[in-house]
């Protein structure tokens, strides 16, 4: 079984890497409807390494281990409906709605999963949840500032939601790394939500900045980083 959990926790994640090749390099030269079929293997393919994973471990995992699936999940349908509004322009607005109060569903449950798991592991919890909450409520305000001063973002109707969803995942990176400080097997996690945060802040030029939609290094750096996070949160299931 040991065999098997080293062979797939290699296996799953560079498979799901060259998917991710093939998915930009289509996602870049063809029409948007071939880049969404594209994109779906990738996402199927982090889903697949976290459900593995909990498959062949589940004597050492905790209840939080389950919850990363779901925000996986939720980070899968979240991507594809963002995706959906480039073939379907007329429903942009709902489409953009939708993708984010999905991936804010799929923040949530990495939370209490990481939460849980390091109850489990031992680590005193509150002060690295509780001081987060002043961080992100700081920062959240000032990174939608200073996005519209600096890149010249317009989050017009967007403004609250985007604010909302730029806390809420600060949030959960500063949580995550102080976990992580705190107990090493987090490092791999933590890592993911920095690269998840990443990808979010090129997203937000590609969304908000004019003329930045289809800016083909904007998109290759942005889903780079946002699979890498997804990969990684998901790979942390085999060793966490």
């Amino acid at each position: 079984m040991d065999t098997l959990i080293i062979v797939c926790s290699i296996a799953l994640p560079v498979l799901t890497a060259l998917l991710v090749v093939f998915f930009l390099i289509v996602r870049t030269t063809k029409a948007p409807i071939y880049g969404l079929l594209a994109k779906i293997p990738p996402s199927l393919g982090f889903v697949l390494t976290s459900v593995v994973a909990v498959t062949l471990r589940p004597t050492q995992l905790t209840i939080g281990a389950p919850l990363i699936i779901m925000g996986l999940v939720f980070g899968l349908v979240g991507d594809i409906v963002l995706d959906l509004k480039r073939a379907h322009s007329e429903f942009e607005n709902q489409y953009l709605t939708s993708g984010m109060l999905s991936f804010i569903v799929g923040h949530l449950f990495f939370l209490l999963a990481f939460i849980l798991i390091a109850i489990d592991h031992g680590v005193n919890v509150l002060i690295p949840t509780l001081v987060p909450i002043a961080i992100a409520a700081v920062l959240s305000p000032i990174t939608v500032i200073v996005s519209e001063k600096i890149i010249k973002a317009n989050f017009g109707k967007f403004k609250l939601i985007s604010a909302s969803y730029a806390g809420l995942l600060i949030y959960v990176t500063v949580t995550t790394l102080w976990f992580a400080i705190l107990d090493t097997s987090f490092m791999i996690p933590a890592v993911g939500m920095i690269l998840f945060l990443f990808s979010d802040l090129i997203l937000s030029q590609m969304y908000f900045v004019e003329g930045k939609a289809e800016d083909k290094s904007l998109v290759i750096i942005n889903h780079a980083s946002y699979y890498a996070a997804q990969i990684l949160i998901s790979l942390s299931l085999f060793l966490i």
